[in-house]
């Protein structure tokens, strides 16, 4: 795999040397996440067979160039995909290009083709229309925010936005109005359709392509729904990725002589800093993306973004990516990496990457080490829910770790060899909050109507009751051969104080992180409080995977103004009182701006409500990629 920028997106190469060429159009939000890895197990088959493929994020997406402030996305996506083409043709000197898309990409993929003339096939895989597409995100939105009881509105009429897709009126318009079964005319000569058996979608989308005059093929294929699962859970098709070469192999292939032209260093410019694409670790099987600032800011340190559950590099809703240029703004260096099994780690660490195993936070060693060489600084960790574990669990190995920051922590502590989904069945709102909706009629609403699994509820709170109860009595069950969890815990993070490791620790509202800090440490973690290395920060208004921007701009200001508290990155950077905090945390929940609730030993702390956090839930926690 060679990674390159392509007109500011980026790229990956699976060089082969036959005369066609493949382009991989991937879907949008967290889809995109979800079927990364598979799909680059799909470029390695046909790069197998001879044909150069190319996997490619369209601009303002992954790891490219742009963001989602930026108007008409729609016409960006398009030039991507024909920009990936012409680089195909003119450096791997391939006279025919087949377009592979997958969901709303396999739409994108099509309405491409049509301007596109070397373009002769499409592989549409389990496609989706715009107008679909869109009604699926702002379903999966409305219910996130009755969950998480958040006031981000989905589409305000200038912007829409959902599960880490955020585009403005003119997109979406756009967005809405593609349609395979309405294309001005054939997309190409040749199609293979793989959808699920009964899918009537497929079956208007065939017929469709077959009325413009188009030769489709469309054999039953249940595998892709695989694509469409979590990130640690989307398994690699391959019986379908065999259906896929297989019928790519039958197509005509032009006699031009293939091969790889000599291609530059891969270096994407953007704004005060540059991004390059490294690879690390042992065999240097780890890959990353290191920006680099053009100017540095004193004795600040360099910020490893580590993955979270499965998902690449650059995060839900590119959460690391904004971060990392946030950070080269203010002269700091940063890595955002993938671990084995995940994101662009080489193919043969394995399928799928684990997001709770030993192995993960050796990976993330490896990063600290490489990042320390590149930038001669010490080295910062920042991780989201699994992430935040690792990111501790390596601090707790390796005294090089300079710093910490812990966003939606829900685990302190993992036994190997755990089920994946085991923190999403016992990771359930604070328990008050199930006390407080004793007397709503919703929450028995939902309960008659077996809306939620109630046996699996009374084993989390006796576990939570369980825990409670050992944390209270830790400083007698302490004395016993290994101590108690808790005890181990309380340890771990004291050893980290003694060492002098600042620690930021960022918590949603009503996150499930909340009640695991409060086992641990008390109400509102009073105990970790005590600790001078501690700043713990409430985000307001706040999904778990931080998919609203103005959130995600919240946490970004709240790791500024932390680093700026100790590295001085720049002067002027003060943090808000915490009497000016509190004041806010009242106020009307119609408002869009989320608050952050700040406070430190050094500062004191907020008023907190029964759950030991300024913040209301009311409801259970849904499944969310990116656990």
């Amino acid at each position: 795999m060679i990674p390159l920028y392509i007109s500011g997106c980026f790229a990956m190469l699976h060089p082969g040397r036959g005369g066609r060429g493949a382009v991989i159009c991937g879907p949008l939000s967290d889809e995109a996440l979800n079927s990364y890895r598979p799909l680059a197990f799909l470029a390695e088959r046909l790069a197998a067979e001879g044909m150069p493929t190319l996997r490619l994020a369209y601009y303002g997406s992954g790891d490219s160039a742009g963001d989602d402030d930026e108007p008409n996305r729609f016409d960006q996506w398009l030039g991507s995909i024909r920009a990936g083409v012409a680089w195909l043709q003119e450096h791997c000197g391939v006279g025919a290009v087949t377009l592979i898309g997958h969901r709303v990409g396999a739409s994108l993929a099509a309405r491409a083709a049509g301007d596109i003339d070397a373009v002769d096939s499409l592989v549409l895989l389990a496609p989706s229309g715009g107008r679909q597409f869109l009604h699926e995100l702002t379903l999966g939105a409305r219910i996130a925010q009755r969950v998480w009881q958040t006031s981000h509105r989905v589409d305000d009429g200038a912007w829409f936005e959902a599960h880490g897709l955020r585009i403005d009126k003119a997109t979406r318009n756009a967005l809405s109005a593609l349609d395979l079964r309405k294309l001005p005319a054939a997309p190409a000569a040749h199609a293979l359709v793989l959808e699920q058996a009964g899918r009537s979608s497929a079956a208007h989308v065939v017929a469709a392509l077959q009325a413009s005059g188009t030769a489709v093929t469309c054999p039953a294929c249940g595998e892709v729904a695989l694509l469409q699962r979590d990130s640690f859970e989307a398994q690699v098709p391959h019986n379908a990725w065999d259906s896929v070469a297989q019928w790519m192999r039958s197509l005509p292939v032009p006699q031009v002589a293939g091969g790889i032209t000599p291609i530059d260093d891969a270096v994407l410019h953007i704004g005060p800093a540059h991004e390059t694409p490294i690879r690390f670790g042992t065999d240097t099987s780890l890959f990353g993306i290191l920006t680099t600032p053009d100017r540095s800011s004193g004795d600040a340190p360099a910020v490893l973004l580590v993955n979270t559950s499965a998902n690449p590099r650059w995060g839900n809703a590119r959460v690391s990516v904004d971060i990392a240029r946030a950070l080269a703004s203010e002269g700091v260096p940063s890595l955002r990496m993938d671990a084995a099994g995940m994101g662009d780690a080489a193919l043969p660490s394995g399928e799928l990457g684990k997001p709770y195993s030993a192995a993960l936070t050796e990976d993330i060693r490896h990063g600290v080490a490489v990042l320390a060489q590149r930038t001669q600084r010490p080295v910062v960790v920042l991780g989201v829910c699994s992430g935040a574990y690792h990111a501790l669990q390596a601090a707790c190995r390796d005294d090089s770790v300079a710093g910490l920051i812990l966003v939606n922590l829900q685990r302190f502590a993992w036994r190997e060899g755990d089920p994946s989904d085991i923190v999403r069945r016992s990771a359930l709102r604070p328990t008050q909050f199930y006390v407080r909706n004793l007397l709503s009629a919703q929450a028995w609403y939902r309960l008659i109507r077996a809306d939620f699994d109630v046996a699996n509820l009374a084993r989390v709170f006796a576990a939570r009751m369980m825990r409670r109860g050992i944390a209270a009595l830790d400083p007698l069950l302490g004395h016993l051969p290994g101590g108690t969890r808790v005890g181990r815990v309380r340890r771990t993070m004291r050893m980290l104080s003694d060492r002098g490791v600042p620690i930021l620790y960022v918590l949603g509202c009503n996150d499930p992180g909340v009640e695991e800090l409060a086992e641990y440490f008390g109400r509102g973690g009073w105990r970790l409080q005590q600790q001078p290395n501690v700043t713990l920060s409430i985000l307001r208004d706040a999904d778990h995977t931080l998919g609203a921007r103005s959130v995600r701009a919240a946490l970004i200001e709240e790791i500024r103004v932390w680093c700026s508290d100790r590295w001085q990155l720049r002067a002027g950077a003060v943090r808000r009182p915490v009497v000016e905090l509190a004041e806010h945390m009242h106020r009307d929940w119609n408002h869009h701006t989320p608050v952050i609730a700040n406070w430190s030993p050094a500062v004191g702390r907020p008023a907190l409500d029964e759950t030991g956090a300024p913040c209301r839930c009311e409801a259970a926690w849904p499944k969310q990629s990116g656990s």
